[in-house]
């Protein structure tokens, strides 16, 4: 079992995501705290998998304070965000431990399957997300150096948990995806999923609230393996 804390939202909130969080088979809810402040002297003790924040727990910029926290707390534990989050800062709270930002338009499953996936280590970024804050973009040369496959599979890994799923969308093996992956990382000299993740987010080839394959690079080979 993944043990989860929720910092901040009303206590109706935070009721209601415990009874989900304890139905589901997988998670089980460790206890909840009105403030971040709360929650980390809390996790201290508990060590959950996972820290939930409710993103109007933080102020509406980013600013060096809730940063500095949210450091902290990622040396401690993986931390998601609940609420939504403008696309022109998914990139910092990434690089600031952040790896989930789920959706309060989620359904129950999603919810569950979205919380299960970043405390074992993976990165969920669910649409709606805000656009005030998202500036015109064209990628950044850095892409560049991926073949247009790299490009299509750096654009889906925001929106796809594994290299599983990315298989079943792209109707190829996993072991070909996995190499892909593998290669895109030694291109872009990053060490992670969460690395490529920022990147894609950066560079403009990917932005939240879109279908999964909307920066596909127009293959008619889906069904190849290449």
């Amino acid at each position: 079992m993944q043990g989860v804390f929720l910092a901040g939202g009303p206590t109706l909130e935070r009721n209601a995501y415990e009874h989900i969080i304890n139905r589901s088979r997988t998670l089980t809810m460790l206890g909840h705290t009105a403030t971040l402040a709360e929650a980390l002297n809390e996790v201290l003790c508990s060590r959950p998998d996972l820290l939930l924040i409710d993103k109007r727990t933080l102020p509406p910029a980013v600013l060096a304070p809730p940063r500095m926290v949210l450091r902290q707390a990622a040396t401690l534990t993986r931390l998601a965000f609940i609420g939504t989050v403008p696309v022109g800062e998914i990139a910092s709270y990434l690089r600031d431990g952040v790896t989930g930002i789920l959706s309060h338009e989620m359904d129950t499953h999603q919810f569950v399957t979205g919380v299960d996936l970043v405390s074992r280590g993976g990165v969920v970024i669910s649409p709606p997300t805000t656009f005030d804050a998202a500036p015109s973009l064209s990628p950044l040369p850095i892409v560049d150096r991926l073949s247009a496959r790299e490009r299509e599979i750096l654009a889906l890994i925001p929106t796809q948990p594994d290299n599983e799923s990315l298989a079943q969308l792209l109707r190829i093996s996993p072991l070909t995806v996995k190499s892909h992956v593998n290669s895109i990382l030694r291109k872009l000299g990053a060490t992670s999923r969460a690395r490529l993740v920022v990147i894609a987010y950066e560079s403009g080839l990917v932005t939240p609230g879109t279908p999964g394959r909307r920066h596909l690079s127009g293959h008619r080979d889906a069904g190849l393996d290449g």
